[in-house]
Protein backbone atom coordinates (compact mmCIF):
# COMPACT_ATOMS: atom_id res chain seq x y z
CA UNK A 1 0.00 0.00 0.00
CA UNK A 2 1.26 3.37 -0.82
CA UNK A 3 2.22 4.89 2.60
CA UNK A 4 2.78 8.68 0.92
CA UNK A 5 -0.27 11.12 2.61
CA UNK A 6 -0.86 13.25 -0.01
CA UNK A 7 -2.23 16.49 2.09
CA UNK A 8 -4.55 17.93 -0.87
CA UNK A 9 -6.75 14.75 -0.96
CA UNK A 10 -7.58 15.52 3.04
CA UNK A 11 -9.41 18.90 1.94
CA UNK A 12 -12.71 19.48 1.25
CA UNK A 13 -15.23 21.86 0.62
CA UNK A 14 -15.84 22.67 4.09
CA UNK A 15 -13.22 21.01 6.45
CA UNK A 16 -9.56 19.62 5.87
CA UNK A 17 -8.33 16.99 7.63
CA UNK A 18 -4.92 17.52 9.45
CA UNK A 19 -2.23 15.76 11.83
CA UNK A 20 -3.09 16.48 15.52
CA UNK A 21 -1.10 18.71 17.40
CA UNK A 22 -0.57 19.36 20.95
CA UNK A 23 -2.25 22.60 20.62
CA UNK A 24 -5.44 20.71 19.86
CA UNK A 25 -5.61 19.47 23.62
CA UNK A 26 -8.39 22.53 24.30
CA UNK A 27 -10.35 21.60 20.92
CA UNK A 28 -9.70 17.45 21.67
CA UNK A 29 -11.23 17.97 25.19
CA UNK A 30 -14.00 20.00 24.24
CA UNK A 31 -15.86 16.88 22.46
CA UNK A 32 -14.33 14.33 23.96
CA UNK A 33 -15.49 14.74 27.21
CA UNK A 34 -19.12 14.72 26.00
CA UNK A 35 -20.68 11.39 27.06
CA UNK A 36 -23.20 12.04 24.63
CA UNK A 37 -20.42 12.51 22.11
CA UNK A 38 -18.58 9.00 22.83
CA UNK A 39 -22.19 7.20 23.62
CA UNK A 40 -21.33 5.15 20.37
CA UNK A 41 -17.42 4.86 20.41
CA UNK A 42 -15.34 2.67 22.18
CA UNK A 43 -14.15 5.10 24.57
CA UNK A 44 -15.27 6.71 27.06
CA UNK A 45 -15.37 10.45 27.94
CA UNK A 46 -12.44 12.11 29.27
CA UNK A 47 -11.82 15.17 30.43
CA UNK A 48 -8.21 14.93 31.79
CA UNK A 49 -5.50 17.00 29.75
CA UNK A 50 -3.00 14.46 29.78
CA UNK A 51 -5.20 11.71 27.93
CA UNK A 52 -5.77 13.99 25.35
CA UNK A 53 -2.09 14.47 25.19
CA UNK A 54 -1.42 11.32 25.40
CA UNK A 55 -4.15 10.38 22.58
CA UNK A 56 -2.12 13.25 20.11
CA UNK A 57 1.33 11.55 20.71
CA UNK A 58 -0.08 7.87 19.58
CA UNK A 59 -2.08 9.68 16.48
CA UNK A 60 1.87 10.06 15.07
CA UNK A 61 1.97 6.11 15.37
CA UNK A 62 2.10 5.16 11.27
CA UNK A 63 0.16 4.08 8.80
CA UNK A 64 -1.37 1.32 10.34
CA UNK A 65 -3.95 3.89 12.39
CA UNK A 66 -4.15 7.74 10.33
CA UNK A 67 -5.60 10.09 12.33
CA UNK A 68 -6.72 13.60 11.55
CA UNK A 69 -8.24 16.79 13.88
CA UNK A 70 -11.66 17.51 11.84
CA UNK A 71 -10.70 21.29 11.48
CA UNK A 72 -13.21 24.02 9.82
CA UNK A 73 -11.66 25.35 6.80
CA UNK A 74 -13.49 28.83 7.59
CA UNK A 75 -11.97 29.39 10.67
CA UNK A 76 -9.07 26.96 11.15
CA UNK A 77 -10.93 25.41 14.40
CA UNK A 78 -10.65 21.96 15.20
CA UNK A 79 -14.12 20.20 15.26
CA UNK A 80 -13.59 16.52 16.11
CA UNK A 81 -11.36 13.87 14.78
CA UNK A 82 -11.71 11.15 12.20
CA UNK A 83 -9.50 8.10 11.64
CA UNK A 84 -9.02 5.15 9.21
CA UNK A 85 -7.23 2.08 11.03
CA UNK A 86 -6.22 -0.70 8.60
CA UNK A 87 -6.76 -3.68 10.48
CA UNK A 88 -5.44 -6.23 7.79
CA UNK A 89 -3.03 -4.90 5.19
CA UNK A 90 -3.41 -8.26 3.19
CA UNK A 91 -6.76 -8.39 3.18
CA UNK A 92 -6.63 -4.32 2.53
CA UNK A 93 -9.11 -3.39 5.13
CA UNK A 94 -9.82 -0.88 7.19
CA UNK A 95 -12.22 0.41 10.13
CA UNK A 96 -13.94 4.06 9.85
CA UNK A 97 -14.14 6.46 13.14
CA UNK A 98 -14.78 9.87 14.09
CA UNK A 99 -15.97 11.80 16.66
CA UNK A 100 -17.59 15.46 16.24
CA UNK A 101 -18.37 17.96 18.63
CA UNK A 102 -22.19 18.45 19.43
CA UNK A 103 -22.40 21.69 18.37
CA UNK A 104 -21.65 20.31 14.98
CA UNK A 105 -23.47 17.31 14.09
CA UNK A 106 -25.99 17.54 11.48
CA UNK A 107 -24.44 19.93 9.55
CA UNK A 108 -22.64 17.12 7.23
CA UNK A 109 -19.20 17.57 8.51
CA UNK A 110 -18.62 13.91 9.54
CA UNK A 111 -19.71 12.78 6.41
CA UNK A 112 -17.49 14.96 4.69
CA UNK A 113 -14.54 14.18 6.81
CA UNK A 114 -15.62 10.77 6.22
CA UNK A 115 -15.88 10.56 2.64
CA UNK A 116 -11.85 12.19 2.56
CA UNK A 117 -10.99 9.48 4.10
CA UNK A 118 -12.62 6.73 2.25
CA UNK A 119 -11.42 8.29 -0.77
CA UNK A 120 -7.88 8.27 0.84
CA UNK A 121 -8.59 4.56 1.82
CA UNK A 122 -9.28 3.39 -1.59
CA UNK A 123 -7.25 6.03 -4.18
CA UNK A 124 -3.94 6.20 -2.15
CA UNK A 125 -3.84 2.84 0.15
CA UNK A 126 -5.22 0.40 -2.08
CA UNK A 127 -7.93 -0.48 0.39
CA UNK A 128 -10.94 -2.81 -0.87
CA UNK A 129 -13.26 -2.45 1.88
CA UNK A 130 -13.83 -0.34 5.12
CA UNK A 131 -16.22 -0.96 7.60
CA UNK A 132 -17.85 1.47 10.37
CA UNK A 133 -20.82 1.62 12.56
CA UNK A 134 -22.83 5.34 12.76
CA UNK A 135 -25.51 4.51 10.48
CA UNK A 136 -27.00 7.87 9.45
CA UNK A 137 -23.59 9.30 8.36
CA UNK A 138 -22.36 5.76 6.64
CA UNK A 139 -25.94 5.60 4.90
CA UNK A 140 -25.23 8.68 3.62
CA UNK A 141 -21.72 7.56 2.28
CA UNK A 142 -23.20 4.52 0.73
CA UNK A 143 -22.31 1.79 2.98
CA UNK A 144 -24.78 -0.79 3.71
CA UNK A 145 -25.75 -2.56 7.01
CA UNK A 146 -24.48 -6.13 6.83
CA UNK A 147 -25.54 -7.47 10.46
CA UNK A 148 -25.37 -7.08 14.02
CA UNK A 149 -23.52 -8.94 16.84
CA UNK A 150 -25.36 -9.05 19.98
CA UNK A 151 -24.11 -7.90 22.85
CA UNK A 152 -20.41 -7.61 20.96
CA UNK A 153 -18.72 -4.88 23.21
CA UNK A 154 -18.86 -3.91 27.04
CA UNK A 155 -18.93 -0.20 27.86
CA UNK A 156 -20.58 1.82 31.11
CA UNK A 157 -20.88 -1.97 32.67
CA UNK A 158 -23.43 -2.89 29.86
CA UNK A 159 -23.70 -5.21 26.88
CA UNK A 160 -23.77 -3.27 23.55
CA UNK A 161 -24.37 -4.54 20.32
CA UNK A 162 -22.41 -3.75 17.50
CA UNK A 163 -23.62 -2.91 14.14
CA UNK A 164 -21.29 -3.65 11.20
CA UNK A 165 -21.50 -1.25 7.85
CA UNK A 166 -19.47 -1.94 5.00
CA UNK A 167 -18.71 -0.27 1.78
CA UNK A 168 -16.23 -2.11 -0.91
CA UNK A 169 -14.20 -0.21 -3.56
CA UNK A 170 -16.42 -1.56 -6.12
CA UNK A 171 -19.34 -0.53 -5.07
CA UNK A 172 -17.88 3.24 -3.78
CA UNK A 173 -18.53 6.24 -6.00
CA UNK A 174 -16.44 9.57 -5.06
CA UNK A 175 -18.56 12.07 -2.85
CA UNK A 176 -16.14 14.57 -2.22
Amino acid sequence: MDAALDAESLIGPRVRLRPFALEDVPAVLAYASDPEVTRHLEWDAYDDPKTAMAFIRSTHAGIAWIARAIVLRADEHVIGGADLRVVSTRDRRAELGYGLARSHWGQGYATEAAGLLLRFGFERLGLVRVDDRSVQTLERLGMRREGRLAQYRWKKGQPRDHYLYALTRAEWTPAV
